[in-house]
């Protein structure tokens, strides 16, 4: 069986459902959808709600408590409805803001009884079975993700407390490096079967990944959006489930409710999981029965046993839309119309239901050779009252007429009818146990004739049958009849005479020898299967043509003769490509980490007329680039084997390698990973104070507390390093001092976690300069640079002196009896507010020193974001813009250098700035520090102090503290002097958080 071609018709770039998108002539607009709710949920406020955890069954009932009326009524249930189904249903779940969420306990068994014996193969390669498309042109879209996504920033990672889901590709054979012609196979009989669950909608399924724009609603006047379902594996949720997806999301401005996920693998049990999942996505509830059973899984057997699509389709062959017309239904449904309702409106009839207006009846197409015409026809059923009408003319004499629904997963039970041309049924087919139709016989007179298309039903709902409500989809129509002109058709034949298969540019001579006719040939229209033909009118002119480019080409030969028939023959052309030839070149090939590298490949070319080649660098420590002539930075020492593959564009390919040598640096500087606030104003952080920030940090003296008398100023600040050891070990920084006459800043450090400094310079009046010291020799780890000023005596507050530092670093010359350390991995990088975004990592290594984290806007150009100790694995990046796209990376380094750098490899994006417009003024009571907050949305609310990712006071402790908008709040620190908080606050159990503000003393 052709599977390719049977209802599908292969474009260059694209595969498409080509009859769904035709023209009707008398189009139906789509029904007004009956659900409860009269304005579209896309333009609604869902209820505030929060609760702490996800929750289903009886205790979400509870959690919702006063809030479930309000929730019940946006979902257009009762109260009653909503609860009972929550209770009854533990698929039902419900997220921290209400949400209704489904997790499929029903996932495929390993043997479904419904699944094809053997998978059909379909001769798609990789290319086409990503660019498959059931509706091109239609504004809506369900994209089919096989390929593996990534999901960052939406309501899973918040539900299941993943900052990055990583879904792999679709793999059932044991690879993810590639798909097989096995997974191929199903990957397009999957998307057949969701294409024609949907194929009434004006909604294109798809296995080309659209743009972002294309599936996201962005708001009132957006009418191009819609759905992605991720086909993988569950490597974060652990639910043991078949998928999860959102209700009544598919027209839900933005996407934090998207994507939905599928863990099913088979044919049938992913195809149909999909359909379910987008249901979801839809508007559509479980159809189960009223004894308990939460999902349907129907009735029968054979081509018609029935299952609806939102039950469990896995074991019928027959899984159709539903209005809940079968044994023990547990809720009224109308699942096309709820479908319309959140956004997928049903195609424009494409076939007039009558015959009353004869022109504006679809006229099958003929092709006759002069004896029998065989006719074709295509159309859709797209709701339970359609019909649709053909015309056709036939001499007198036998007919033969097959109508067949879809041949990979039918939804279609056809009833056919036959009509002379006065409105006289002649004949009707629908046999009861069997989708297809047929009608055979013989006319008794020439003359036009009609045939009509129903879809239909079988027997009692209630007692083991189905109703005409779901039985839409395509169909196919061929028929052969007596023809009415009874003339002959011409034979084509083409041939390439002498031709083998050479290198282009080389000629071909096309010959139409063999090409007859019973009368004669008037025409010879050539097609030469690279964008150009001819046409000629006899033998003698059987054209030569030249082909430029290496490529597999069809020719094909189309023959008319004078009563207008014609014929057509075709033949391959097969042009050889030739293998592209590399050339590779790096300078320098040696030197000390970091070394930068520019690679070439002057001298790569292919010789082919009109071919391309691209470039794929591996640089041999992970790293890649497509550029012609890129440059790297090889960050940590080794022999590395830098490899260049050129490839043309017919998938021939060349490679070369060339050794680059990394010897380990001199020296390595190591920046403060942190630093501790004791007493003073700071302007400015540690990042700040580093090496190369181009900044620097300025310390200023604060005013001590007691009596006046006794008064001071006075400031402590300390820097924290994690240092490799070295054959030497030294601390520099330039540090500059202003206003004081008599006070000094004395520079020190601690090789004991600030048990006892040594102090190694002292800042006078206005000095300025550079400033370092030798460390002991071995030490390594912790390390703690201190500025302290010296004079803390009773009255001295005539001024307050300040101390700006910059380029702080510790220097440590590189240890030869080390080896270089094991790069982290397992980068995880999570979202946590419109400021900050924290990252994970696995350490791999046992002797690092340090943690490096960079950050980058274009993944090219990387800046420091901060360093931690040895054996710590996480880092959270502050002070970020809102709704921008950050990328992270970490590596380790010790005494002999760094390791390779790991990267998230995809953009985080930090979440648009919170309308809680967060204000913290610092104050103190009687020597206290208070800070007052003030924000301007959510009355519960988690605030975090100094510790960013563990709330300090949860909404329960602060509710009575409330009052109207703006809310206002008073933190009681509890504690006395200087230094500087970090203050943000969150919605009670939720993620939307303020940005970061910090609160100095």
């Amino acid at each position: 069986m052709d599977y390719s071609n049977r209802f599908f018709k292969v474009a260059l770039l694209s595969f498409s459902l080509s009859a769904t998108v035709l023209s009707g002539s008398d189009a139906i607009a789509a029904n007004t959808p009956s659900n409860a709710q009269n304005a579209s949920n896309s333009h609604r406020v869902f209820p505030s709600v929060t609760l702490p955890e996800p929750a289903n069954g009886e205790h979400a009932v509870g959690l919702l408590g006063a809030r479930l009326p309000e929730v019940a009524a946006w979902y257009g249930k009762t109260t009653a409805q909503f609860a009972k189904m929550i209770r009854e249903d533990k698929s039902v779940w419900l997220d921290k803001q209400g949400r209704v969420f489904y997790i499929e306990v029903e996932a495929e068994n390993q043997q479904i009884p419904t699944e094809p014996i053997t998978t059909p193969q379909t001769s798609l390669n990789e290319q086409q079975t990503f660019l498959l498309h059931s509706k091109p042109d239609a504004d809506r879209v369900i994209f089919l993700d096989f390929d593996g996504h990534v999901t960052t920033g939406r309501q899973w990672n918040t539900s299941y407390n993943v900052g990055t889901i990583t879904s792999p590709a679709y793999n059932t054979e044991g690879t993810s490096a590639s798909f097989t012609q096995a997974e191929l196979d199903r990957i397009y009989l999957m998307w057949r079967q969701v294409a024609e669950d949907y194929a009434p909608f004006n909604v294109d399924v798809t296995t080309q990944e659209p743009a972002q724009a294309l599936i996201t609603n962005s708001g009132s006047g957006d009418s191009q959006f819609g759905t992605r379902v991720v086909i993988t594996q569950d490597n974060f949720a652990n639910c043991g489930c078949g998928g999860f997806a959102y209700v009544g999301v598919f027209n839900y401005v933005g996407d934090r409710y998207k994507p939905a996920f599928v863990f099913n693998s088979s044919v049938v049990g992913a195809g149909e999981a999909i359909s379910h999942e987008v249901g979801h996505n839809l508007g559509l509830w479980h159809d189960g029965q009223t004894d308990g059973t939460g999902y349907y899984t129907g009735h029968g057997s054979g081509v018609t046993g029935w299952a609806p699509i939102m039950g469990v389709g896995y074991y019928q062959q027959l899984v159709q839309w539903s209005m809940d017309t079968y044994p023990l239904a547990n809720e009224p449904a109308d699942d096309i119309n709820d479908i319309q309702y959140y956004g997928a409106p049903l195609i424009p009839d494409d076939h007039v239901d009558g015959m009353n207006i004869v022109n504006d009846v679809t006229a099958m197409t003929v092709t006759t050779n002069g004896t029998t015409d065989q006719l074709d026809a295509f159309g859709l059923i797209h709701l339970s009252s359609d019909q649709d009408m053909f015309k056709f003319d036939a001499a007198v004499g036998s007919y033969s007429i097959s109508i067949q629904p879809d041949d990979v997963s039918p939804n279609l039970d056809i009833e056919a009818s036959l009509y002379d041309s006065g409105g006289a049924l002649l004949q009707t087919d629908n046999v009861a146990n069997i989708l297809s139709a047929s009608l055979d016989g013989s006319f008794a007179s020439d003359g036009t004739y009609f045939l009509k298309i129903d879809g239909v039903g079988k027997g009692d709902p209630l007692n083991g049958g189905y109703p005409d409500y779901g039985s839409l989809g395509q169909y196919i129509i061929s028929a052969t009849v007596q023809s009415p002109s009874n003339l002959q058709g011409p034979t084509a034949n083409i041939s390439t005479s002498g031709y083998l298969p050479d290198y282009a540019p080389t000629s071909v001579y096309f010959s139409s020898a063999g090409s007859t006719d019973d009368l004669a040939i008037v025409s010879y229209s050539w097609l030469f299967g690279d964008g150009t033909g001819e046409t000629t009118s006899s033998p003698a002119e059987d054209p030569t043509h030249e082909y430029l480019a290496p490529g597999e080409y069809i020719a094909s030969l189309t023959v008319t003769d004078s009563d207008g028939l014609s014929a057509q023959d075709s033949v391959a052309v097969s042009v050889l490509n030739r293998v592209p030839v590399v050339a590779i070149a790096a300078s320098p090939l040696t030197g000390q980490a970091p070394l930068e590298v520019t690679f070439g490949s002057t001298g790569s070319k292919d010789d082919d007329p009109q071919s391309s080649i691209n470039f794929d660098w591996d640089f041999g420590d992970g790293t890649s680039s497509t550029e012609a002539k890129p440059t790297h930075i090889y960050t940590a020492a080794g022999d590395y084997t830098a490899t260049l593959t050129v490839m043309d564009n017919l998938g021939a390919s060349d490679t070369a390698n060339i050794a680059i040598d990394v010897e380990a640096p001199a020296f390595i500087n190591q920046l403060a990973y942190g630093e501790i606030f004791t007493a003073g104003t700071v302007s400015g952080n540690y990042h700040d104070s580093a090496l190369d920030s181009g900044s620097s940090q300025t310390i200023t003296e604060r005013q001590s507390g007691g009596k006046k008398k006794n008064r001071y100023s006075y400031l402590t600040h300390t820097w924290l390093f994690s240092i490799a050891s070295g054959s030497s070990v030294e601390i520099h920084l330039d540090a500059s001092m202003s206003n004081s006459p008599d006070d000094q800043m004395i520079l020190s450090y601690s090789l004991d976690n600030g048990a006892n400094y040594i102090d190694f310079a002292a800042l006078l009046s206005d000095d300025s300069g550079h400033y370092s010291t030798m460390l002991p020799q071995g030490v390594s780890g912790e390390v703690r640079v201190r500025v302290k000023d010296s004079d803390q005596n009773a009255e001295n507050i005539a001024s307050f002196d300040s101390i700006a530092v910059s380029n702080l670093y510790i220097r440590s010359e590189t240890d030869a009896s080390l080896t270089n350390p094991v790069a982290p991995s397992g980068l995880v990088a999570t979202p946590v507010s419109s400021s900050q975004i924290d990252l994970n990592w696995t350490d791999n290594s046992s002797d690092e020193s340090a943690f490096h984290i960079e950050r980058s806007l274009d993944n090219i150009n990387w800046n420091a974001a901060g360093t931690v100790s040895a054996d710590t694995s996480s880092y959270s990046d502050t002070g970020l813009a809102a709704n921008t796209d950050y990328y992270h990376r970490v590596y380790a380094s010790n005494g002999a250098g760094n390791s390779e750098k790991f990267t998230t490899g995809i953009a985080t994006k930090t979440p648009a700035a919170s309308e809680l417009n967060l204000t913290a003024i610092g104050r103190k009571d009687k020597g206290v520090k208070h800070i007052d907050l003030t924000w301007a949305i959510y009355p519960l609310i988690d605030v975090y102090l100094d510790d960013m990712n563990t709330p300090s006071f949860y909404g329960t402790d602060i509710e009575a503290e409330l009052i109207t908008t703006p809310y206002e709040y008073d933190i009681d620190t509890g504690i006395k002097g200087g230094g500087s908080h970090k203050v943000k606050v969150c919605n009670a159990g939720g993620g939307d958080c303020s940005q970061e503000v910090t609160v100095y003393f």
